[in-house]
């Protein structure tokens, strides 16, 4: 049943409700908008030559009664209501309005209330200014005050104070609730606050202890290396513990570095058509020798049909990996880890979802959604026997979001193991849009016409020397310079086909390096690969406008390396 009021009918009933109205527009001059016909026949006027006039020109001051301050104590109230949004109760006020024959003004005397009219999105739309005309009862008042003793005098005005208590009473009440709700907001603003310091502190120290693992792998193995004369095996061994922790450090770095991203919006996906069934198959792989390190049992099953949608398939199994690592790291040794890729449909859509279970220690109920949230984790002990920085289901739910999906968490509680479920939406794509590009070379590509010589610009000794030892053995024509001075002055001294160079420089950085090999050599100048340990957008943008054709992110890998030198760079 519509009962909605015409908005005719709407104006006729409040020109028609009993009291004296005045509805004002809250610009400038607090124009007049609508008006009730009890205003009208208090205050002597007619409707059309009042509406759509500001208020203070329809309703001056009297000159006679400078000292009522009429309009000045009307303005102040209305600005009152402007700035708080809130209801304005004045005291009763002297306010004589203009007679109808325009000689002079009749003596009135009000009692208003100024109240906003609000918006569901709290903007003020308007301003109701609602008055009782009191006049007779202030003669009235002043009459007997005139014939009444000073006792009398004193009973009027305790009268009128305990009135304006009674009002300022209510006041109170009213601002008594709003702080007490303020002061709940604040409350559960600082527990929130005191939560987030927590959660970080804990970040912290598994941190510490996270990075303290390889450094002293590493710090270990390089004293075994300095105080033993190792035979060759020896050392192939030393040399694969410090690989092995290089992996887990740079893992842990890009891991943090990959947050910041995702936390600031800077995570662009790379969509293409893709196959789940082939993502799910590449994780497995990549989390297979962490299977089978904790000897925990993997079944698989995957939906026959295939499974496209447009996504991108390095987000998508790096949330795979993260999944699947957990569970490894999770379950007990001689346990079974269930993962499952399945075709389901939501609202007549196609979807995919698939399960990773495990039969390890379980989550709390309370923990279910929080374990997905930044720094936490549910095991926080002191040994922390499974490591980890507590930031890898956030990714999770961050990256599976950004494909239009969901990620959740099921679980009976401690000692019941754990359920994560990604659901992803699914696109029809074509059999032949499904190209997938061709895995990169295990090695550099040999060094050939286009490119044979390379400049390393590289301060970190340690950095320099292996990466130069890199290219030389690639058949690479390898010189290298310490700072960006002498890197500049081999650019163009030497022109080489490829030049490397860190951005942080000392004395002359990689920005100023690029620049001035481009303001010297022009269009013939090499080619400028940036290698940076920033991995923000904002440093992208800024290495391409200094003059750089590409930009890396430190370490820089042998695959990124073999792109490089294999790169196709229009010419500036």
């Amino acid at each position: 049943m519509d009962i909605s009021i015409p908005p005719e009918q709407f104006r006729r009933i409040f020109e028609s409700a009993p009291g004296a109205f005045l509805l004002m527009l809250p610009d400038a001059g607090f124009t007049i908008a609508g008006v009730s016909d009890d205003y009208l026949r208090g205050t002597l006027r007619q409707r059309e030559e009042i509406v759509g006039r500001p208020v203070f020109e329809v309703f001056p001051d009297n000159p006679l009664t400078p000292e009522a301050h009429s309009t000045r104590n009307l303005g102040r109230s209305l600005a009152r209501v402007l700035a708080t949004h809130a209801p304005d109760v004045m005291a009763i006020q002297r306010y004589d309005v203009p007679r109808v024959d325009g000689q002079g003004f009749e003596m009135r005397y009000w009692s208003p209330v100024n109240a906003p009219v609000l918006a569901d999105d709290g903007t003020l739309l308007y301003i109701l200014h609602r008055v009782d005309n009191v006049t007779e009862y202030v003669r009235q008042g002043e009459d007997n005050l005139r014939q009444r003793s000073v006792s009398e005098q004193l009973s009027a005005d305790k009268l009128r104070m305990e009135a304006e208590i009674v009002q300022r009473s209510r006041e109170l009440d009213t601002l008594h609730s709003n702080l007490h709700e303020a002061n709940a907001a604040l409350s559960e603003y600082a527990r929130g606050a005191r939560e987030e310091a927590e959660r970080k502190n804990e970040f912290l120290a598994m941190l510490g202890h996270e990075l303290r693992n390889p450094l002293a792998a590493l710090s270990s193995a390089l004293q075994v290396w300095e105080a033993t004369d190792a035979d060759a095996r020896r050392q192939q061994e030393l040399q694969a513990i410090c690989r092995r922790q290089m992996g887990n450090l740079t893992r842990l770095v890009d891991d943090l570095l990959e947050m910041s991203r995702v936390d600031r919006g800077e995570v662009e996906l790379q969509r293409a058509p893709l196959d789940l069934r082939d993502v799910l198959g590449s994780a497995l792989h990549a989390a297979r020798t962490l299977f089978d390190r904790q000897r925990v049992t993997l079944t698989t099953w995957v939906a026959p049909a295939a499974l496209r949608m447009i996504g991108d398939a390095t987000r998508l199994e790096q949330v795979l990996v993260n999944l699947l690592g957990n569970a490894a790291k999770y379950s007990p040794r001689g346990a079974a880890v269930e993962v499952r890729l399945d075709a389901i449909e939501h609202d007549g859509c196609g979807w995919a979802r698939i399960v990773v279970a495990d039969a390890g220690r379980g989550i709390p109920p309370d923990k279910l959604e929080a374990i997905f949230g930044m720094f936490v984790q549910v095991d926080t002990r002191i040994d922390r026997a499974r490591g980890g920085l507590g930031i890898g289901l956030s990714l999770v739910r961050a990256l599976v979001d950004l494909h239009g999906g969901r990620a959740w968490a099921e679980s009976a509680g401690l000692g019941s193991g754990s359920r994560f479920i990604v659901e992803l939406p699914l696109a029809p794509v074509f059999e032949a849009d499904l190209t997938l590009a061709p895995a990169l070379a295990s090695a550099l590509p040999p060094a050939g016409a286009a490119v044979r010589q390379v400049l390393v610009i590289e301060d970190n000794a340690d950095a320099r020397e292996t990466l130069c030892a890199l290219l030389a053995a690639s058949g690479y024509a390898v010189t290298a310079a310490a700072d960006g001075h002498d890197g500049l002055a081999q650019i163009i001294r030497n022109r080489p086909d490829v030049a490397i160079i860190d951005i942080g420089l000392p004395g002359l950085d990689g920005f100023e390096v690029a620049r001035g090999a481009r303001q010297a050599l022009g269009r013939d100048t090499p080619r400028l690969v940036a290698l940076t340990g920033y991995s923000s957008a904002e440093v992208g943008a800024a290495a391409l406008d200094a003059g750089f054709d590409l930009y890396v992110v430190k370490p820089i890998s042998l695959a990124a390396l073999a792109e490089v030198l294999a790169a196709k760079v229009p010419q500036r």
